[in-house]
């Protein structure tokens, strides 16, 4: 209810209990005095002193009436005139207030005894005044301070306590607005979300709050710092030499923010009006600065572990070739002090001897074959024709051990590009692999199967398979199951099937035999016809 129909209906009692009571020393009077007050606190607005007025009306009101049931009035009053005036100046208007009370309670009632009563009302009203206004004053200081956390929280990030993106793009608007030259950075941590996984979430909220301090440290003139995105964060500053303070900027998020978190980070510069006129335009200048930083990053980090990767296999080839020529070195080793104990005569170790070094000649010339660079001749021919070849000069052997090798020509060709030499090696290492996996008589099944751009070379074997354990080492150089052997052949058919652009699979079932896929690209006849001269083309190791 409004506080002046309050008045309004305490003043009407008191008039109507001073009526009853006889307490009034003109009724005529009372009513007048009555109304007047009343109607003071509706009209207030359109008379310039109302609230003294209403403090005159209030007491000749107490004094006509007689009565102390106008002690709530008096305190309404008390209270509004906390919220109305300065502190000071309330109290003073409420102790004149309540002395012009007690002046009137004992003006009816002028007994000693009435004196401490008076008194006590006084001052309790002055108290409760007091509390009253403690408790608003109180009250209004925590509804600001939510009222400014409340903006707070809708203008800032939780975390970090800068802008939020939100109001980031609200305030850069103003500052692109007023015409100044300002410089827009952004910066996105590099791999901070990694180290969720080792320092976790908590961990990474923490690098996150020490990220803004640092900014707010590092660019302390910054007209702007903002958290941009998770991991992400934005800076405008305004700048009179242009040059100058973009190579700050670029020295100091480059080198000394690095050394100081301990993060690497890519950053994205815009410079206004240089790079753009509007917000949007200058925010698109600066992510795609930030983009080339980090696209130009990761392919030196691309560049870096393809390096190392290259080192770890050059390693893994010298160890290989290292044990591999060992063993032969070792045995001629041997048999040469062997034939010293026997006068130099090494004519019963001869043929062993032989054999060691041609190994050793064998394992070098595959070894080279397999990782020195050379000239590879492509050429459109038919693949058919090269299984047929395969197949002539394996005939001899498949018929001494007893194999069967069964091809199923298909009636069109089927055309790739290729170096005839190089499938022809890939294809024999394979068949020869399926003759020695077969100790006894077997079946090799070659088979063409075209789809689309592609051809598909299964070559089967009904031999004693390859254990599961093993699939996985088999191209792996130096890698064999066989007494004998370098380990390079499968490496140099994975090798070839690579400069070829094709892939290669294999399955094997234990005892049922072997199955390798190869999966090469294939050429049209209306693209054979029109290529009149052969690709050449250099692939290193």
């Amino acid at each position: 209810m409004n506080v002046k129909w309050i008045i309004l209906i305490y003043s009407c009692i008191i008039f109507a209990y001073s009526l009853i009571t006889g307490s009034a020393t003109s009724p005529l009077l009372l009513a007048l005095l009555a109304a007047l007050y009343a109607i003071s606190h509706f009209v207030s607005q359109r008379i310039p002193i109302h609230n003294l007025l209403q403090l005159v009306l209030l007491v000749a009101f107490h004094w006509s009436s007689g009565s102390e049931w106008c002690i709530p009035l008096y305190l309404l009053h008390l209270c509004r005139e906390y919220r109305i005036s300065s502190f000071n100046t309330a109290f003073s208007i409420n102790i004149v207030l309540m002395l012009a009370f007690s002046a009137v309670s004992l003006s009816h009632n002028p007994d000693v005894s009435n004196y401490i009563p008076v008194a006590y009302t006084a001052l309790s009203c002055l108290v409760l005044a007091y509390l009253y206004c403690k408790y608003i004053h109180d009250f209004e200081q925590q509804k600001q301070m939510f009222t400014n956390e409340k903006k707070h929280l809708t203008t800032h990030d939780s975390l970090t306590g800068l802008y939020n993106l939100q109001e980031f793009h609200k305030q850069f608007e103003k500052l692109v607005s007023s015409g100044d030259t300002v410089i827009l950075v952004l910066i996105d941590c590099k791999d901070i979300k990694a180290l969720n996984t080792t320092n976790g979430f908590q961990g990474v909220n923490k690098i996150l709050k020490q990220v803004g301090q640092l900014l707010r440290i590092i660019f302390p003139d910054a007209s702007l710092i903002s958290r941009y995105g998770g991991d992400e964060f934005a800076i405008v500053l305004k700048c009179d030499d242009l040059q100058h303070t973009v190579h700050t900027i670029t020295q100091q998020l480059a080198s000394e923010f690095p050394k100081l978190t301990g993060i690497d980070i890519h950053f994205g510069i815009a410079c206004h009006p240089v790079d753009g006129l509007t917000k949007d335009d200058l925010i698109l200048v600066a992510e795609h600065s930030l983009y080339l930083m980090k696209r130009e990053s990761w392919l030196k980090r691309e560049e870096h572990m393809l390096r190392s990767e290259k080192l770890r296999v050059v390693g893994e080839l010298a160890s290989g070739m290292a044990h591999e020529i060992r063993n032969p070195l070792t045995t001629v080793k041997g048999f040469l002090q062997l034939s010293k104990a026997s006068s130099y005569n090494i004519e019963p170790w001869y043929d062993l001897i032989m054999d060691e070094i041609n190994r050793m000649s064998m394992l070098t010339a595959e070894f080279l074959q397999f990782s020195r660079p050379h000239v590879t001749q492509f050429k459109v021919q038919s693949i058919q024709k090269c299984i047929h070849r395969v197949i002539s000069l394996l005939d001899s052997e498949s018929t001494r051990l007893g194999h069967y090798i069964r091809f199923e020509p298909r009636e069109e060709p089927i055309l790739m590009m290729m170096d005839q030499d190089k499938m022809l090696q890939l294809l024999l290492n394979l068949v020869k692999n399926a003759f020695e996996a077969m100790p006894e008589q077997g079946q090799v099944h070659i088979k063409l199967l075209p789809i689309d751009q592609k051809v598909i070379i299964e070559i089967t074997d009904t031999g004693k398979g390859i254990p599961e354990s093993e699939l996985e080492k088999i191209f792996i150089p130096f890698y064999t199951t066989k007494d004998s052997g370098t380990g390079l052949g499968l490496s140099i058919c994975h090798k070839i099937v690579q400069d070829h652009e094709g892939t290669i699979e294999v399955e094997s079932v234990k005892d049922e035999g072997t199955k390798f896929t190869l999966t090469l690209p294939t050429v049209s006849p209306k693209t054979t016809e029109t290529t009149t001269k052969a690709a050449e083309t250099t692939i290193s190791a």
